[in-house]
């Protein structure tokens, strides 16, 4: 890895973080039936593929750095966050309630990334080497396009926005 970049678990991981809070405040303040339908769809679909990605690539690592009991209590967080998510998919964006049922979802996504970047990145910042940091933040990112996009089900792409923050290219 002569002449790549070193990328940064932490902050790859809060960039997805960033994203979904930039959709969120984008949703509360679009007024446009069919914008704010893509903007719910897109927040939907990024929560769901954070959750998955972070399972399926970065906690595989807390155990051997001391935090195995970390990477259950996350694990637990995204069971919460994922049936949050699950219930705002199939609420029905037309029916009465809908705002609230994404902000739930939105709540306790939010919740549980600050509480990420608050007391565990600091931790994994002190505890991996540069190396280390760079090998779990290309399999996070790797995870991002290989995970189910179960929250996408039948949806086109015109159904989505673009989210305002870009990930480096792996």
């Amino acid at each position: 890895m002569a002449n790549a970049q070193l990328l940064d678990v932490t902050k790859e991981i809060k960039l997805d973080h960033d994203n979904v809070r930039e959709l969120f405040q984008r949703y509360k303040s679009t007024t446009d039936v069919a914008t704010k339908r893509a903007i719910a769809n897109t927040l939907i679909r990024e929560i769901a593929v954070h959750s998955d990605a972070e399972e399926a690539s970065v906690y595989n690592d807390y155990a051997t750095l001391g935090l195995g009991s970390v990477a259950t209590h996350n694990k637990e967080d995204h069971a919460e966050v994922k049936r949050l998510v699950s219930a705002a998919g199939s609420y029905g964006f037309d029916k009465s309630g809908y705002d609230d049922v994404l902000a739930k979802a939105f709540t306790a996504f939010d919740t549980h990334a600050r509480e990420e970047e608050t007391d565990q990145h600091p931790t994994l910042r002190q505890k991996l080497s540069a190396q280390d940091s760079d090998r779990i933040a290309r399999a996070f990112l790797r995870a991002r396009t290989t995970v189910p996009q179960k929250a996408a089900g039948a949806l086109n792409d015109s159904d989505f926005v673009t989210v305002k923050y870009a990930h480096a290219v792996f």
